[in-house]
């Protein structure tokens, strides 16, 4: 396993989801090695009415976690990459060398008699599933480092509903997607607060507007969707501490 865990939220099925995932595992790791996708799915016993799992059910998920991935990664065969949480389910994924992992898996299940439980594997030589369902979209990286901007802010005491002015920043190929992405800002009520011109041909811009950090995802995709559409790059943004 690496360092680089981290998590988001979505919709699978149209329902309320939690995807945590393992963003370091394909550069540490040859995937041609592990060529199966193997699952453990476990039917919490308390999840919240939406689905998701519930905070007097989360030390017993976690511990659950702790050893079916320790079970799993003891034989050094098996990977263990992430977990999806919806539906009143807890998904663990797997990539395996060989299917003997089901037995690990239905093993460390023992420990957790009140849990039912299935397991189940296929080939998967391409990681499609990595890819295509726990890897985050462009979207919900986005998502993912506001998440990390705000809470950078808590941890200063920052009073995040509050509005304020907030910094923004994109990047484009050509002076005419820049002033195409302005002419955007301007009819959303956006500041435009300097454009610069760089000697590697990217034209950037800074704006601004006043907005709540609380609130920031619906601001910053509507941003990243505008850049991506015509050609350029939403680089982010920033904000001064309103304790």
């Amino acid at each position: 396993m690496s360092d680089n865990w981290n998590f988001y939220a979505l919709l699978v099925d149209d329902e309320p989801a939690s995807i945590f995932v393992d963003l370091g595992v394909t550069k540490e790791t040859h995937i041609a090695d592990f060529p199966i996708m193997a699952y453990l799915r476990v039917r919490m016993n308390n999840p919240r009415p939406d689905g998701l799992s519930s905070q007097d059910e989360y030390d017993s998920l976690i511990s659950l976690e702790k050893d079916v991935a320790e079970a799993a990664e003891r034989a050094g065969k098996h990977l263990y990459v992430g977990r999806n949480t919806s539906s009143g389910n807890r998904d663990f994924y797997f990539y395996t060398q060989n299917h003997s992992i089901e037995d690990f898996l239905t093993k460390a299940m023992k420990k957790w008699p009140l849990y039912e439980y299935q397991t189940g594997h296929r080939p998967d030589e391409q990681w499609s599933t990595y890819w295509r369902f726990l890897y985050p979209s462009p979207e919900d990286f986005q998502r993912i480092g506001n998440r990390d901007v705000v809470d950078r802010l808590l941890e200063q005491g920052d009073r995040i509903e509050e509005p304020r002015t907030i910094d923004h920043f994109a990047v484009f190929g050509s002076q005419e997607d820049r002033n195409i992405f302005a002419e955007h800002l301007v009819a959303k009520g956006y500041a435009i607060v300097r454009k610069t011109d760089a000697a590697s041909g990217e034209f950037q811009i800074t704006f601004d507007r006043t907005d709540r950090p609380d609130q920031i995802d619906e601001v910053t995709i509507d941003l990243f969707r505008a850049a991506r559409d015509i050609g350029g790059e939403y680089d982010g943004w920033g904000c001064t501490i309103v304790n």
